[in-house]
C-alpha cells in the first residue's frame, strides 16, 4: 500500500492486530483503522501478487494491480458475509482483476505461467538434477498443452486440476455456476487429452 501520512501504528495497537482474529481484523478495516488495513495488506499481498502472476504470467504490472485488488478489497469488505472462505473471496477479486487487464490487451489470451518466481520455495530441499530437470519439462509440456486451450476453459482447468479447488469455490471465483464449471471443465479436460494425444503421435 506503501508508506502513508498520518499517526504511526503503536506497539499496543501492533499487538492488539497481531492477536485479532480474521472476523475481528476485517471490522477494524471496515471501520476505517489505517494499522488493520495495513495489517490486511501485509498477510495477503504475498497471495493476491502469486494469484494475480499465474493468470497473466508477467510481472511488469503485477505491484499495479495488486493494488487495484486491495482498493477493490477494501470497498467490498463491509458486503463480505463470510458466504465463502476469504482466501476464495480475494482470488475471485484477483481472477476479475486479471482478466480485465487480458480483455485490455489486443493481443491473443496470456498463457498460464511455466513457474511462478513469486511463490516457488527458493529453501526447499535440494532434487536430484536429473529429476529436477525431467519435473521442469513436464510440466512445461503441461503448461504448453494449457495454453491452447480457450481462457475460460483453461482457467477452470487450471483451477481444479492444478490448484485443487472444488468445483463450488470455482464456480465462485469466476462467477459461474457449478454445473456451468463442471461442463467446461469436462470439455476442457477432453480438449487437454486431445491435445496430448496428438503430441504422442
Amino acid at each position: 500500500m506503501g508508506k502513508k501520512s498520518g499517526p504511526t501504528q503503536t506497539p499496543d495497537a501492533a499487538a492488539r492486530l497481531a492477536r485479532a482474529d480474521e472476523a475481528e481484523l476485517i471490522q477494524c478495516c471496515i471501520a476505517g483503522e489505517r494499522a488493520a488495513q495495513e495489517q490486511f495488506y501485509r498477510q495477503h499481498r504475498r497471495v493476491v501478487a502469486a494469484n494475480l502472476y499465474r493468470v497473466l504470467n508477467d510481472r511488469g504490472e503485477i505491484e499495479d494491480l495488486v493494488q487495484e485488488v486491495f482498493v477493490i478489497a477494501f470497498r467490498g469488505l463491509p458486503k463480505f458475509r463470510g458466504e465463502a472462505r476469504l482466501s476464495t473471496w480475494l482470488y475471485r477479486i484477483c481472477v476479475n482483476v486479471a482478466l480485465g487487464k487480458i480483455r485490455s490487451k489486443v493481443r491473443k489470451p496470456i498463457p498460464i505461467p511455466t513457474a511462478s518466481p513469486i511463490v516457488e520455495n527458493v529453501e526447499s530441499s535440494p532434487e536430484n538434477p536429473e529429476r529436477l530437470l525431467q519435473r521442469r519439462q513436464e510440466r512445461d509440456r503441461v503448461y504448453g498443452f494449457l495454453e491452447k486451450l480457450p481462457l475460460k476453459k483453461r482457467i477452470v482447468l487450471f483451477l481444479h486440476e492444478i490448484q485443487g479447488l472444488e468445483l463450488k469455490e470455482i464456480a465462485y471465483i469466476v462467477g459461474a455456476n457449478p454445473v456451468t464449471v463442471r461442463t467446461r471443465l469436462f470439455y476442457a479436460r477432453r480438449e487437454f487429452y486431445k491435445l496430448v494425444v496428438e503430441d504422442e503421435s
